[in-house]
């Protein structure tokens, strides 16, 4: 191991010293919108770098609340130097990892980022489009921690793309609906994201990528989405592989006719545009709504929340996505998933510290009356910590439990699954915001665990740029984490010359991959937990 971070620092030396004189090796590429002119890598020689490229008209004015349109097309080379706008959302700590490098708010958001390993535009590299997480309400794709240099650098070509966020981007609305050719409403984000890889097809193989190897990957809401694009049939064909990394609950949970139909999201939207002072459904109401401010709808959302996210719209999700993965009714491919084992010690870092009756409240809340039938599963942690047990439920019957149950879907009917468990402690570093209380746990750099969005480091494989306080065996497990995920890209198989093997899921055995500083095959860690909670609630 000392040899191989010897050789891995002076690799990062060398890096250094030839990026002051570094150069793209794809310098130009025509696209379908126009002439962009690439810039070097900041952190990997022979990584061309294309940022802000538009891949859809801005979903301004009549265009807002409808499907992406086509870029308008420009003339003359652009200089691909500066990142598009994030989509408009609520403020960001401006030291938060989420936030650094934003370039303000826009509804003219939707941009995407290139970073293409290849020497030459004739090459046929994988591709991955990364759609990033933040709760389908923030985040955007050209922040640091998404720099896709590295994982490009190993013969790939990343994609990191914007998609419209909150009320501009899930909004579900009567009046919205009876104006769509579709009748539906509500899924802008979703469709946002198929017109980046539409783009993707028509363009990628300009910058050296293959269009027939694209792998959509992406991290909570992010992670969801890939999910969700796995079952859309507006995905077909635009897809090979997929990875999702902590998926929200919807992936396999979206329900018809509940929290996830279109009747209830239209309710909601309706409540949402009514608190802005627009009531009907007809045209008036649909004039007046595309005449309001985007700080006017975003500023609502601290008032009445966020009205919808994701929903089964009949069109983008035409049933229930667990339906349409049970019955085989989705785009077959090879799919990767997993969580972390302490997603909610940093969603709720600092909470306090809360009595068993408040516990026993929020088992209540989250699994009605099975939630008592809990409470002996995790007698243990209770005693030990009230608060921390929460957390453990939540993430257990969360990100964990989705993201196994998606891989029982898929491998029931053959398809290619692998499943990971990061159990790594991460070091803190500011990710949400940027001094919350309690975000060191108070208990040292460590002590939260592996949080929630914790591996996305490791995974970019772009720890110094994010963080401090990684040791070497965050370093190996970068390059070991990178190296999966670029080879599943690849071939649709993590596995590769050098690498703890990594056998597929099978729900039997029900063994995932274990990735710590000893990287290693087993059982889930918690098994015991999740088929608990099977037992107890509606999947």
């Amino acid at each position: 191991m000392k040899s191989f971070m010897s050789k891995q620092a002076l690799l990062v030396i060398l890096t250094g010293m030839l990026s002051a004189v570094a150069v793209a090796d794809i310098d130009e590429v025509s696209t379908s919108e126009g002439n962009y002119r690439s810039v070097a890598s900041e952190f990997a020689a022979g990584v061309s770098v294309f940022k802000g490229l538009t891949f859809a008209a801005p979903p301004l004015q009549e265009l807002r609340w409808k499907p992406p349109a086509q870029a308008i097309e420009f003339s003359g080379t652009r200089v691909a130097e500066r990142a598009g706008p994030a989509c408009w959302q609520a403020r960001n700590g401006d030291d938060s990892v989420y936030a650094r490098g934003n370039l303000g708010r826009s509804e003219d958001c939707l941009y995407l980022n290139v970073f293409s390993g290849a020497a030459a535009a004739s090459e046929r590299l994988p591709v991955m489009v990364w759609f990033h997480g933040g709760s389908n309400t923030a985040g955007h794709g050209g922040a640091q921690i998404f720099d896709g240099s590295n994982l490009a650098a190993r013969g790939a070509v990343v994609v990191t793309a914007n998609y419209r966020l909150g009320p501009l981007g899930f909004l579900a609305h009567p009046a919205l609906t009876n104006e769509s050719p579709q009748g539906a409403s509500g899924n802008y984000g979703l469709l946002d994201q198929i017109a980046a890889l539409h783009w993707v097809q028509d363009n990628i193989a300009e910058f050296g990528g293959d269009p027939e190897r694209v792998t959509i990957f992406g991290q909570s809401a992010g992670g969801e989405d890939v999910c969700l694009l796995m079952a859309s049939p507006l995905s077909e064909g635009l897809i090979h592989r997929v990875i999702g990394q902590s998926p929200s609950g919807g992936c396999v949970r979206l329900q018809q006719g509940l929290e996830g139909g279109a009747d209830s999201a239209h309710a909601r939207g309706t409540r949402f545009v009514e608190a802005m002072g627009i009531t009907g459904s007809g045209s008036t109401a649909l004039a007046a709504m595309r005449e309001l401010s985007p700080q006017q709808i975003i500023g609502t959302t601290r008032t009445e929340g966020n009205p919808n996210g994701p929903i089964v719209d009949g069109w983008v999700l035409p049933e229930p996505p667990a339906q349409l993965f049970a019955s085989g009714n989705y785009n077959r491919m090879p799919m990767m998933s997993g969580a972390l084992s302490d997603e909610y010690f940093g969603l709720q870092a600092g909470a306090a510290e809360i009595s068993e009756t408040d516990l026993d409240n929020y088992l209540t809340r989250a699994f009605g009356v099975a939630g008592t039938g809990l409470r002996a599963d995790y007698a243990e942690l209770i005693t030990q910590s009230p608060v921390a047990a929460r957390k453990t439920i939540a993430g257990d019957n969360g990100f964990i439990r989705t993201a196994r149950d998606w891989a029982r879907l898929v491998s029931s009917h053959g398809d290619p699954a692998y499943v990971y468990y990061f159990s790594r402690a991460v070091p803190v570093f500011r990710l949400y915001v940027p001094e919350r209380p309690g975000l060191n746990g108070n208990g040292g750099a460590r002590s939260l665990g592996a949080y929630h969005s914790g591996e996305l480091a490791y995974m970019f494989n772009n720890l110094d740029a994010v963080g401090i306080g990684w040791e070497e065996a965050d370093h190996m497990l970068s390059e070991i984490v990178a190296d999966y995920w670029f080879n599943f890209a690849s071939s649709g198989n993590p596995n590769g010359a050098g690498l703890p093997n990594w056998p597929t899921y099978d729900s039997a055995v029900d063994a995932v991959q274990i990735l710590d500083a000893e990287v290693s095959n087993a059982q889930h860690p918690r098994k015991r937990f999740m088929d608990r909670i099977d037992t107890l609630v509606e999947p």
